[in-house]
């Protein structure tokens, strides 16, 4: 039997350069939304095997798939905006940017296990991937330690230039449960021009549109819906 792919031979054919390689992932991942970095405590991704418990993921389009990026992350935060979110109806979820509005205070006050988060949201880099990322620290663990993050933004007292922060994940035992909280470190080390992907001008892109995002309803993935609500 012939072997068909024997056409395929380095004098008739280009090979894809590790430049173009590179980006691959990037373009097929490509979607209008910003991906989410998560802290993954329970759920379906880990009761399939996909992710431990404990660890920083990103879910994948379609919510089926995450990519575990490990119980440390090292983060730039490059902005802030606050956030409110309703996910008790999937086919007409609400998310609220703005504190003063009504629907934001709604979702506020909401009681536990409504459907309902809300907090502070950061548009962040991260190192390993080199890319942008929307972190919602949309549950009570989240908020207490979200003020940390604040030196690390840009701001009057760093001169607009961000400084870099860890992640890590602290395991907290309820008397009934437990469950995983966030903690932001400093972090000593400097991302290299090598481990950021993106270039400036994507940064300002993103950073407009984290700034000036669409009012009333905005569609959000089932994964956010279901990992936000299950976290303490």
């Amino acid at each position: 039997m012939s072997n068909e792919l024997s056409i395929f031979k380095p004098n008739n054919t280009s090979l894809v350069s590790a430049d173009e390689l590179e980006t691959f992932s990037e373009v097929a991942k490509a979607s209008e939304f910003l991906p989410r970095i998560q802290l993954i405590t329970k759920g379906k991704y880990v009761d399939t095997g996909k992710i431990k418990p404990g660890h920083w993921g990103v879910p994948q389009t379609g919510g089926e798939e995450i990519e575990d990026l490990g119980e440390v992350i090292d983060i730039i935060p490059l902005d802030y905006r606050p956030k409110a979110l309703d996910v008790s109806d999937k086919e007409a979820i609400i998310t609220v940017y703005d504190v003063k509005d009504p629907e934001f205070q709604r979702i506020k006050k909401a009681p536990k296990n409504s459907g309902c988060m809300w907090g502070p949201s950061f548009l962040v880099l991260e190192r390993s991937t080199g890319l942008l990322y929307e972190l919602f620290f949309g549950n009570k663990s989240g908020r207490a330690e979200a003020d940390k993050m604040k030196p690390f933004l840009p701001q009057a007292a760093n001169k607009g230039v961000p400084s870099p922060a860890r992640l890590k994940i602290h395991y907290k035992k309820g008397p009934d449960y437990g469950w995983h909280v966030p903690v932001i470190i400093k972090c000593s080390e400097p991302f290299s021009p090598e481990q950021i992907k993106v270039d400036d001008a994507k940064i300002a892109d993103e950073r407009w549109k984290f700034r000036n995002p669409p009012k009333g309803t905005e569609k959000v993935d089932e994964s956010e819906a279901n990992t936000q609500k299950r976290a303490r």
